[in-house]
């Protein structure tokens, strides 16, 4: 029984992998030329089972009603934007109070939790090479009420086995003694022991390697502009202006899935939300940060890739555009010299890779996996900043779903058609 994924990014490969493993028939489609060059190429790499919570937590709508003058905010929000969130954006706002974002990471904690396990095994098993390391995540603090915050939804987490440290100023400089220089600006940290990281594009080609050597098939280049289907059952998919036949589709093309999705009258609210990155060659730098580093004023993070540093953060809803503002990517230069301030004088603005990314952002900050409302129609979207730490997991819970195999984790709380 052939399926027909829409997506060559973490999620898709990830999904048609899994369902290889299991025996099935897989093809994917990919728009671009490449797998991973979309939302997977140049993300902040962290696998942070430890960093769950949505982005529509409490107090949202005054932060976003206050960015649209503001070209420093963390989370923007473009004014000419507004009349194509309202629908969305509602719904984003509802689910934005204290019950409801705590439930929400609860339910993307224990789903991180497992993709991260799926994540370590495949890796291991099949010798994948992306950079990996498992040094956990520091978070630092500048002021008390930030990292209360933080403290109060790590809390949260621990019945679930979330392992955490706090660690006063003198433990995190010994932790990362590349923020010896801002000590007197930190008060504090949390540090993340089980955290991860790894270049996300890297394991995408790994990753291809995999499906095509399991007898998968990708095909890149193929943009797909229409889902087929007779009598409420899936037939197929136009790529290119040509017709494929498939019994099942699995849509898992991040924030483009909902146009798709609509070509037969499938809803899924999902808005893209843009977020930037800078890599910087590090091998002049001296040593990196040993792990990944998540300042929290900023709402930023800076990782290292082997020789490679990077640093990733905002969100701005902006559409689909994915132009290069140069006033977000100051925000990410400010961070860098804030947080790594020998580090970033060393390093000419002009002589950096910059990039920006769509995040698929669902209004209830949880992804959507599972069966659409169409025979042999599935969904695996709407991961936002977290499809990387849920992409395996993701993939299985959809692989067992579509084979009629009972989960190894719930994924009640993630049906598309909730």
């Amino acid at each position: 029984m052939q399926t027909i994924i829409v997506g060559g990014g973490l999620i898709g490969l990830s999904t048609a992998h899994a369902l290889l493993e299991r025996g099935e028939e897989v093809l994917v489609f990919e728009r671009l030329d490449g797998v991973g060059q979309d939302t997977s190429f140049a993300n902040g790499g962290m696998l942070t089972p430890s960093l769950p919570e949505p982005w529509n937590g409490p107090g949202v709508f005054s932060h976003l009603a206050s960015s649209i003058f503001n070209p420093q905010a963390s989370m923007k929000l473009r004014l000419q934007q507004i009349p194509s969130l309202l629908t969305w954006g509602v719904r984003f706002l509802r689910n934005s109070s204290e019950n409801r974002f705590l439930a929400a990471t609860l339910d993307n904690h224990r789903l991180a939790r497992y993709s991260l396990e799926k994540t370590l095994e495949i890796s291991t098993r099949l010798n994948f090479q992306y950079d990996f390391s498992g040094q956990g995540t520091l978070c630092i603090f500048q002021d008390a009420a930030h990292m209360d915050d933080r403290r109060r939804v790590s809390h949260h987490l621990r019945d679930c086995g979330l392992q955490l440290q706090e660690l006063d100023v003198e433990q995190v400089v010994a932790r990362e003694p590349v923020l010896e220089s801002v000590r007197d600006q930190i008060i504090g940290g949390l540090w993340f022991p089980d955290d991860s990281r790894g270049d996300a594009h890297l394991f995408c080609r790994e990753l291809a390697s995999a499906v095509s050597a399991a007898g998968g098939e990708i095909r890149t280049g193929m943009s797909v502009s229409q889902l087929t289907c007779d009598n409420g059952q899936i037939t197929g998919i136009v790529a290119n202006g040509e017709s494929f036949v498939a019994d099942r589709i699995v849509v898992a093309a991040g924030s483009y899935s909902p146009n798709l999705l609509g070509t037969i009258g499938q809803s899924v609210s999902v808005k893209p939300a843009k977020g930037y990155s800078i890599t910087i060659d590090g091998s002049s730098l001296g040593e990196l940060p040993k792990s990944a580093i998540a300042d929290d004023s900023s709402h930023a993070v800076i990782t290292s890739f082997g020789e490679r540093l990077r640093i990733c953060g905002t969100a701005e809803f902006a559409g689909f555009d994915k132009r290069l503002r140069p006033e977000r990517i100051n925000n990410l230069f400010d961070v860098f010299e804030s947080v790594l301030p020998e580090m970033a004088v060393r390093v000419e603005r002009d002589h950096v890779d910059a990039w920006a990314g769509l995040r698929p952002m669902s209004d209830d900050g949880r992804p959507f996996i599972g069966a659409g409302s169409v025979k042999g129609l599935f969904i695996n979207t709407g991961h936002g900043a977290l499809g990387w730490t849920m992409a395996m997991g993701s993939a299985n819970v959809l692989a067992d779903l579509i084979c009629g195999t009972m989960p190894d984790t719930d994924h009640s709380p993630f049906d598309p058609l909730r």
